[in-house]
């Protein structure tokens, strides 16, 4: 039963760096939860990074619709309702390249 025990103890403190190591992308907020965020690769805006820029920006309620190597674009709503197109250079920062106003359309009478 020792034997048994002291080969279960070590084999928890041989994996524990490793499970520690897991969780370097998460972030506690302070109030029970955490969220997971991981930096983009140098010199790349990823869509979590152009999320809070374009929230910033005051659009909400955000989905990517485009990406490729040169940009990222989002669309989202602005605290009014109305439906905007926000993009961002792929690149260090996420600088905005421009903004769109959609149309919504109306129904018809």
């Amino acid at each position: 039963m020792k034997a048994a025990f002291r080969v279960t103890l070590l084999t928890f403190a041989a994996l524990l760096p490793v499970v520690a190591g897991a969780a370097d992308g998460w972030n506690p907020d302070g109030r029970g939860t955490s969220t997971w965020h991981v930096d983009p690769s140098e010199g790349t805006c990823n869509v979590s990074q152009a999320t809070n820029r374009a929230r910033r920006a005051g659009i909400y309620r955000t989905d990517l619709v485009y990406r490729d190597e040169n940009v990222l674009t989002l669309r989202g709503l602005t605290g009014w309702g109305d439906r905007r197109e926000i993009t961002f250079a792929n690149v260090r920062g996420c600088p905005e390249v421009g903004f769109q106003d959609l149309q919504q359309s109306q129904p018809a009478r």
